[in-house]
């Protein structure tokens, strides 16, 4: 599976150039992912990545956990801003970035249902997907958010680069490392405009152990 520099846009085989961008942009081989924040395995990593596309299971409804692990020790903004990053969608981005981990930390998924991209890796108006995300995210605790890079892309959409570190019950790591209960992630997440704001698309990135 390989990737436009633009767009985003994925491609299989090895293409010339982006079909779907009218410059024919590079496509370069997508970047390994494991679990969004925390263990994405079973969902979609749109954070952490979160956005995998593998296998989920199925559910009628997504439901909200009650398991929320202790959040007095967190700000109330969760996504600080490197002081590099003058993009002038700023703002609005670490709006979208602060309900997304708010939502992961307080198992508040219906809230992380709000600034996902139904045409991503996750829909959330799929039975089982937001419930497989849910699942996937279920011991997890975010912090050290940082929005450490934001980018234009194609068509409007924005290359969001992000550092954060998650707390997860052995058991619940990464892909390779299911026992690790802390992960250090380097993620870039693709938006896409959804009025005044944005949506998570899609993200890809990397992790290691804390």
């Amino acid at each position: 599976m390989r990737t436009c520099v633009d767009c985003g846009e994925r491609h299989s085989g090895v293409p010339r150039g982006c079909r779907a961008c009218p410059s024919g942009s590079r496509i370069l081989p997508a970047l390994p992912i494991a679990v969004l924040v925390g263990s994405l395995a079973l969902a979609a990593v749109v954070g952490g990545p979160r956005l995998i596309g593998a296998e989920r299971p199925r559910a009628e409804q997504p439901v909200r956990r009650d398991a929320a692990p202790a959040l007095e020790n967190l700000p109330a903004n969760l996504v600080t801003v490197d002081p590099r990053v003058t993009h002038p969608r700023t703002v609005a981005v670490v709006a979208m970035l602060d309900t997304y981990f708010h939502g992961i930390n307080q198992r508040d998924y219906r809230a992380v249902a709000t600034v996902l991209d139904p045409a991503g890796d996750v829909d959330p108006g799929v039975p089982g997907e937001l419930e497989a995300f849910a699942e996937g995210t279920s011991t997890s605790l975010d912090s050290d958010i940082v929005l450490v890079g934001l980018t234009d892309a194609a068509y409007g959409r924005l290359r969001a680069e992000v550092s954060f570190r998650s707390e997860q019950k052995a058991g619940h790591g990464p892909p390779g490392r299911p026992r690790e209960t802390c992960t250090l992630w380097q993620v870039t997440y693709l938006l896409t405009v959804h009025g005044d704001g944005y949506r998570m698309l899609r993200g890809d990135g990397l992790d290691q152990p804390c």
